[in-house]
């Protein structure tokens, strides 16, 4: 388990069957618009302890260059992160391959929710924010309905990267994968 500073906020997407518990957690339905996360979420750092938060994170299901959060964020959405500047440290997609570039076949990437450039995405947020963004490129999973004790998250599967606020990738780390290619199983995450 990754243990976060507080203060924290999670924003738990209707759809996914598992939950994180921060400081301020918040269970964001489908129909949020990108401009309402942002601003609540702006809203709530300028009201917590230092006025800013420490980590936020986004459990929701993902793909790459989509968080599949509220009525879905995409590339194209990742200027509009600059509305957090200064509030935000740490961002966290816990969410499926967010990071992952979809391999390019000739005829371009669709944005979203099943192709894109996950590596450009989170740069772009973490420039925008002027923050740190952590995302995955393999698949997650941490079992059905599962609420993870509080200010905690699971640890990731497959190669994790993090990104400075100049949108490069300054940490990467490598966890065992979900998915065994060879043998066509789920492997279960060990906490």
């Amino acid at each position: 388990m990754i243990t976060l500073e507080e203060p924290h906020m999670g924003l738990n997407d209707s759809r996914t069957p598992n939950e994180v518990q921060m400081w301020n957690t918040w269970n964001v339905t489908q129909t949020e618009t990108v401009q309402h996360m942002l601003d609540w979420v702006a809203e709530v750092a300028r009201g917590a302890p230092g006025g800013k938060l420490k980590n936020l994170v986004f459990r929701c299901h993902g793909a790459p260059a989509y968080l599949h959060c509220g009525a879905g964020i995409r590339r194209t959405d990742t200027p509009r992160f600059s509305a957090w500047r200064g509030l935000i440290e740490k961002i966290w997609f816990s969410a499926c391959q967010v990071g992952y570039i979809t391999p390019h076949n000739g005829r371009g990437c669709a944005p979203g929710p099943a192709q894109g450039d996950g590596n450009m995405f989170c740069s772009e947020i973490a420039q925008a924010a002027q923050c740190h963004v952590v995302a995955s490129t393999e698949l997650q999973v941490i079992g059905l309905d599962r609420t993870l004790p509080y200010g905690k998250l699971d640890t990731f599967e497959g190669l994790v990267l993090s990104y400075n606020p100049a949108g490069q990738v300054s940490w990467r780390h490598r966890y065992p994968s979900t998915y065994e290619v060879e043998t066509g199983r789920w492997v279960r995450n060990p906490d």
